[in-house]
């Protein structure tokens, strides 16, 4: 086969055009709001290849801060997670819940709250109360500091 002949060149292109694929960048994000004030913004790869979750969490809390900025927002991260498939299985990509606080909201939450008054239990019950605790602060109504406090106070009455 003649190495210019067009039939050549035109594999030449498509194998080219497919290696240029792989190393596509991310695509762009989509931002949308699921409360009062608490967004998603998931960054998904182009391809199978591409396989780096730490430059998509970038990418997407990037975009988060970027929105926040765009409103005169504060960013407050709620949660972070990546979906990292077999290749063979799909993209990878990574998911940032985020508050769009105006300045005195986010001053608010900043401020620390006090400590929750947790009541002695009544049954006794530690496996209940520290799993009640732990709600809290998945809710987001509790620090990881005040959950710990507050853990340790129900563990030591239980001794």
């Amino acid at each position: 086969m003649n190495p210019h002949s067009p039939r050549s060149l035109l594999a030449a292109l498509a194998i080219c055009g497919g290696l240029a694929g792989c190393t596509a960048t991310t695509s762009s994000s989509n931002i949308v709001q699921t409360g009062p004030n608490i967004y998603t913004v998931i960054r998904e790869a182009h391809t199978t290849f591409e396989r780096d979750t730490e430059k998509l969490k970038t990418l997407a809390q990037e975009d988060a801060a970027r929105f926040c900025a765009e409103k005169g927002r504060q960013l407050k991260v709620v949660d972070v997670s990546v979906n990292k498939p077999l290749v063979t299985a799909g993209f990878i990509s990574a998911k940032v819940v985020f508050k769009a606080l105006d300045p005195a909201e986010a001053a608010a939450e900043a401020a620390p709250a006090p400590a929750p008054v947790v009541a002695a239990p009544i049954s006794g019950d530690l496996y209940t109360q520290l799993t009640k605790l732990d709600e809290l602060r998945q809710k987001g109504i509790l620090t990881d500091e005040e959950f710990q406090a507050e853990k340790k106070k129900i563990l030591s009455r239980s001794k």
